[in-house]
């Protein structure tokens, strides 16, 4: 008689990214690297409104807005399209998968800011660990065409001991103009400096839960 067994698979603490490319938006990723760059000219060198300048975050070189400003609270027609069109229906995509139905994303809110990138300026390794922070993610307005690893984001396992049993270090990726990626806040990253001409202007934001209430 053949041995019977009963055998399942368990994602133990998960580490579930989402990546999304999004056609069709051109218009709206044309005016928001035009508002960014805006900014940048305004308050490059505004300590108050560059956080790039206040040395207490790890964009090193470059235009980062700060978390007052709320980027995608800002009321032009284009960042409310990224918002309602993009970003909203990849955060509850995100959640639905990571969290089944124990979280609402109507019960969510948006901590966001705006970065720009040019030769030189990267991002050193970093989390998003605000309490209450269910999910971080990036939205790529503008990436130009760069030889690899320049301006990719690059993740770090975990647990490095898994190395020793063939599991990678880091896992990168390449994201294109309209590329939305959404990853857990406790996941380190970092973005690879970049050379010669081009600006990365992205959308970075946490999804905050607005209650303490999980049903777990």
């Amino acid at each position: 008689m053949a041995a019977q067994h009963d055998t399942r698979f368990e994602d133990h603490f998960p580490i579930a990214v989402m990546v999304s490319h999004h056609a069709g938006v051109d218009d709206i990723n044309r005016e928001v690297f035009e508002i960014v760059h805006r900014l940048r000219e305004q308050y490059i060198d505004d300590a108050q409104e560059n956080a790039a300048l206040s040395g207490s975050i790890t964009t090193y070189g470059g235009y980062q807005t700060s978390k007052n400003m709320m980027f995608l609270n800002r009321p032009e027609p284009s960042v409310r399209s990224l918002v309602e069109e993009v970003i909203q229906p990849g955060v509850a995509r995100y959640l639905a998968k990571a969290y089944d139905t124990k979280v609402d994303a109507a019960r969510t809110r948006l901590v966001s800011w705006a970065n720009l990138l040019a030769a030189g300026d990267w991002q050193a390794p970093h989390m998003h660990p605000t309490p209450g922070n269910l999910a971080s993610g990036v939205y790529y307005a503008q990436v130009p065409e760069k030889p690899q690893p320049e301006g990719c984001i690059e993740f770090l396992n975990p647990h490095p001991v898994a190395h020793h049993h063939g599991v990678s270090l880091t896992r990168r990726l390449y994201p294109k103009t309209g590329d939305l990626v959404i990853f857990p806040p406790y996941y380190i990253h970092y973005v690879y400096p970049f050379k010669g001409a081009g600006e990365r202007a992205i959308v970075a934001f946490d999804v905050l839960l607005q209650t303490t209430q999980f049903v777990f």
